[in-house]
């Protein structure tokens, strides 16, 4: 073997094509990456048989050689399809059968070209010219060879078309090596039109070994392998919430694992590529979302195996450099079991709302008309003996003490739904704190209280009055029931700003600081022994506090041990003082 310039660059061709074969082998575990060790193995044994004919002299071994050319071009084709679709098709795995039948189209033409001495179906002519090696192939490997070029022509443009939607810093990058691994193409196209040039065509091609060295290093220089598709894959697998990569042309480009079984239940087998409009024609509020890259979300319903699916889809613009947008992601959310608990849970509050309506008016009606029948005999409790006026006593007690806290827990109930209703009007405050003075004055009279209404008639505040009425109605009840016998109790009013702060204070029992600050604790009861032994449930504070914050004012209290306490609650004005 003769040491020329062009054999030596020859050589460290094929060893830069080793050096990527080998680098390839890194990422064998990634969609497609084993069919282009594959290619780049043929290309391998292709250069090296260029190298070995163009260095022997007999017949017999260039064409021996030869041979070995068009074996590693022809499988060449079946490598490069798969590690294309590899590529692109990356969630997609291609099943063991389609593979055969791909090579089946190319093996038994590998086959015929070794048996072709006897055959005659490849070669027309075999013979030496001048020490070279000089064919004229039959019709059959002419239609052949078209077929194969433009198979990897079509490979080439879905490549191209790939590239288009990478992120526009690595798509001019892409498209060097998509160029670049087009040139021994070009070359082959070049060989199979013009036989004469194959003696120097040859060697050329051999050389693009240095390009494809140039391929990897652009490759590594911009991390192509780890970013497009490989840890992609990774990471849009990982992901349980489905995934879709539509592009600003309205095409679907891209989706993960869960979002493919999500479009294979609907009967779409193959999503990519498909415009946007027939993919989502079921959705249209998705499928604009998605063509106008807007950030939004909406929910949308299907049926699978005769089971309602909910899923919740939030989709968001792709953008790159500026303002530019490549297209929009969509992240879709089953929430079939969220939705399910969800119903539960409204049934449940209509089952609630009816419980309660129920006991407001099988409960608490018997309840209030009782109340009216003890008033009644309390009126004459005169006229009956000391052991039954002791009963009454009792009896009307623990009516009130009932009836009240059966009002408190509707009230409560009422606060707590999302459709209440205030219907706020102009109220003269001091007529409605009287009228609770009238109602608790049975209270305050057993124990001997004073009360003092001491807010000025013609102080208006415009309020609900049920709510007026019933905060005045806990306050006082909650002062009468920790005042000690002989107190008294203070009903005031003091205009500030557009706001009136309604006060009520007592000479009673007081509270410490810690105790201060528990009482309006939201979902927490406190409950304590009134000074006469009264129980209570300490529902009525929550209550009230509920009530004011729904008309958006405040409540808050201020007391000190042995010193009594004093609840203040604000109420928009409605009047000067």
């Amino acid at each position: 073997m003769v040491f020329s310039v062009e054999l030596i660059l020859m050589m460290i061709s094929i060893i830069m094509m080793s050096i990527i074969f080998f680098a390839l082998y890194r990422f064998r575990e990634k969609p497609g990456f084993i069919y282009l060790m594959g290619l780049v193995g043929c290309r391998i044994v292709y250069a090296i048989s260029v190298i070995l004919e163009k260095n022997s002299e007999l017949l017999q071994y260039k064409y021996i050689f030869r041979a070995m050319q068009q074996t590693g071009l022809t499988l060449m084709v079946p490598f490069f399809i798969l590690f294309v679709y590899g590529l692109i098709r990356h969630q997609k795995v291609i099943r063991r059968k389609w593979k055969l039948a791909l090579f089946s189209l190319f093996i038994p033409w590998a086959l015929l070209i070794w048996f072709d001495p006897y055959l005659h179906i490849v070669y027309n002519t075999v013979e030496l010219y001048d020490g070279q090696l000089v064919t004229t192939r039959t019709i059959y490997a002419s239609v052949f060879n078209i077929f194969c070029y433009s198979s990897l022509a079509v490979c080439l443009y879905f490549m191209f078309k790939y590239m288009k939607t990478m992120r526009k810093d690595l798509r001019k990058p892409g498209m060097w090596v998509l160029l670049l691994a087009s040139l021994p193409l070009v070359l082959e196209v070049l060989r199979f039109y013009q036989p004469h040039w194959s003696p120097w065509l040859g060697p050329l091609s051999i050389l693009c070994g240095m390009t494809g060295m140039l391929m990897l290093l652009i490759t590594f220089r911009y991390k192509l392998f780890s970013i497009v598709p490989i840890a992609k894959d990774v990471v849009f697998d990982t992901f349980q919430e489905g995934m879709l990569i539509v592009n600003d042309s309205g095409q679907v480009v891209d989706g993960n694992k869960k979002v493919i079984n999500f479009f294979a239940e609907l009967g779409y087998a193959d999503f990519y590529d498909r415009p946007v409009t027939a993919l989502l024609e079921k959705w249209p509020e998705w499928c604009d979302l998605s063509q106008s890259v807007e950030q939004g979300s909406v929910e949308i319903e299907t049926w699978s195996n005769d089971e309602r699916k909910v899923y919740r889809v939030n989709v968001y613009p792709l953008g790159t450099e500026g303002k530019q947008r490549q297209g929009s992601v969509s992240l879709v959310f089953d929430i079939t079991e969220q939705r399910c608990q969800l119903e539960k849970i409204a049934q449940l509050n209509r089952l609630k709302d009816q419980l309660f309506t129920i006991v407001s008016h099988d409960i608490r009606s018997p309840l209030a008309m009782q109340f009216q029948l003890v008033e009644l005999l309390e009126e004459d409790l005169d006229s009956f003996g000391a052991e039954h006026q002791e009963i009454i006593a009792k009896l009307g007690e623990q009516i009130r003490h009932t009836l009240g806290m059966s009002t408190n827990l509707l009230e409560w109930f009422r606060g707590q739904r999302e459709d209440v209703v205030l219907r706020p009007r102009l109220l003269e405050l001091s007529e409605a704190v009287e009228e609770c003075c009238q109602l608790l004055q049975i209270n305050s009279e057993a124990k001997h209280l004073h009360i003092h209404n001491d807010i000025p008639i013609g102080t208006h505040v415009y309020a609900d009055r049920e709510v007026v009425l019933l905060v005045v109605r806990n306050l006082l009840s909650n002062a009468i029931k920790f005042t000690q016998i002989g107190g008294s109790i203070h009903m005031h009013a003091q205009l500030s700003g557009k706001m009136v702060i309604v006060s009520v204070r007592d000479n009673g029992m007081g509270m410490d600081s810690e105790q201060v600050e528990r009482l309006f604790v939201e979902n927490q009861l406190h409950s304590s022994v009134g000074t006469s032994g009264e129980q209570g449930a300490g529902l009525g504070l929550l209550v009230s506090k509920q009530f004011v914050q729904l008309s958006g004012e405040s409540i808050w209290a201020e007391s000190a041990v042995g010193q009594g306490s004093v609840f203040y609650f604000t109420m928009r004005g409605g009047a000067e003082l």
